[in-house]
């Protein structure tokens, strides 16, 4: 079968060059792909400048054409992404295989691919963009230089009816505190019932608190999470008013984070709405039901907020937390938020804890963190011992506020009140058990 050829004839009629000799002379056509892109090169240099540290040895995600000079003849080595490299302390926090292939390596604080080869790794650890990412230049993180052991206290609540919040007894807390030589309070927190108090509630405590702190030279931490954002950020500046050393998120506890990165878009929503006051987050899962993965999360918010500085890690899995502590040393700070792995977070090289137990004993806490750091085991896993069986004894008459709570009241002779309503608090006659159970084991 003939198939038939049509000569189309073009809609235009092009031009004859010989016609136009009057017409400029006609630009050189591009041969390579620089010389393409230098039609669009900029005419200051101003408008061209890059970070030569940062650039230099960046992966694009297009490959570039290949020189047209011919080829020496000998291939060119190109140096393989080691598996060992993982292992080197100064390396492993950041360093990672690249998805482009074995001859790059990834940095997981710029976010970008780079050429491999453990010189060039080295050149890049010592560039200034990754230095600005792992060491906290920020004034925000300057700010934040506490460190030590962290105490959240309760709310004291008047003896009535309405369980009104009993802020004349505030100064008495902050004075018992200062000399069981505490000197860091967290207010508003689960042990604080900071859920069930209202906004202005917590606003007052805030207010009360930071002029009391202030004068005892302790370090206040508000939690102003686990309502909605338009409060949190209310709250967070009304914590920055009022000269609170920083602030500490709860997720929002309805509309959940689906993975860590809604988690970092939360917080960046937050520190939009204020200005320069440190964030942490306090990752509690069995108290609100929500489990990420906290090292994922700490690698993708570095260089997504500034005034982000660490978290709380109250979970009993002390290799997660440490996981957690060894992302970033010098711009994050982990504190380890429970009592029962305290001598395992001490001797991990934790210098802050969060410990409930600080409220009533401060003084075993404080031992088991200064005995395992001067290598005095033996004592701290003593003391461990009791504690735990301290607690043992307390969490049988109750939950743990309620019972806490309770303890507190019995050891401190501060009148705290019981738990604020859906909270169950301790019946009075087991209140005077406890007392007794505490008095047998030398703790009165």
């Amino acid at each position: 079968m003939e198939t038939r050829k049509q000569n189309i004839e073009p809609k235009y009629e092009l031009p004859d060059e010989s016609e136009d000799e009057n017409c400029p002379e006609k630009a050189e056509e591009p041969q390579t792909a620089k010389d393409l892109f230098s039609v669009f090169a900029p005419d200051s240099e101003s408008e061209s400048e890059v970070d030569a540290d940062e650039d230099k040895d960046f992966i694009p995600s297009k490959k570039r054409k290949s020189s047209s000079t011919p080829s020496s003849g000998k291939k060119k080595y190109l140096q393989k992404y080691q598996a060992k490299w993982n292992d080197v302390p100064s390396f492993k926090p950041w360093l990672s295989p690249s998805v482009h292939g074995d001859i790059y390596f990834y940095c997981k604080f710029c976010k970008k691919d780079y050429k491999c080869g453990k010189s060039e790794i080295l050149k890049h650890m010592s560039s200034k963009k990754h230095k600005q990412h792992t060491q906290p230049q920020l004034k925000v993180q300057r700010k934040f230089s506490f460190r030590g052991l962290l105490c959240p206290v309760f709310t004291p609540f008047k003896k009535s009816k309405a369980m009104e919040v009993n802020y004349g007894i505030i100064h008495q807390y902050s004075n018992f505190l200062k000399a069981c030589g505490v000197k860091g309070i967290l207010l508003n927190d689960q042990i604080g019932e900071g859920m069930s108090l209202t906004l202005q509630e917590r606003k007052s405590l805030t207010e009360e608190w930071s002029q009391h702190c202030e004068k005892n030279g302790q370090f206040l931490i508000v939690q102003v999470g686990g309502i909605p954002l338009k409060e949190v950020i209310e709250l967070a500046n009304h914590c920055e008013i009022n000269k609170v050393g920083a602030v500490i998120l709860l997720p929002d506890l309805y509309n959940r984070p689906r993975n860590h990165l809604d988690l970092v878009k939360y917080i960046k929503l937050v520190a939009e709405g204020t200005k320069e006051i440190p964030i942490l987050y306090h990752h509690h899962p069995k108290y609100t039901n929500l489990d990420l993965d906290m090292t994922n999360f700490l690698l993708d918010i570095t260089g997504e907020v500034d005034s982000f500085v660490g978290l709380i890690h109250s979970t009993n899995d002390l290799q997660s937390a440490l996981s957690s502590f060894h992302v970033n040393e010098k711009q994050f700070t982990v504190f380890m938020g429970t009592d029962e792995v305290i001598l395992g977070a001490a001797a991990s090289g934790f210098s802050c804890i969060m410990a409930n137990t600080l409220n009533i004993f401060a003084k075993l806490v404080e031992t088991i963190c200064f005995s395992s750091t001067k290598g005095e085991i033996l004592t701290a896993q003593k003391t461990q011992a009791v504690l735990a069986k301290a607690l043992y004894r307390i969490f049988s008459y109750g939950d743990t506020v309620p019972a806490l709570k309770a303890a507190m009241c019995i050891i401190s002779k501060l009148p705290l009140g019981s738990t604020r309503e859906p909270l169950e608090a301790i019946w009075e006659g087991n209140v005077e058990k406890m007392k007794n159970e505490l008095h047998e084991m030398g703790l009165l």
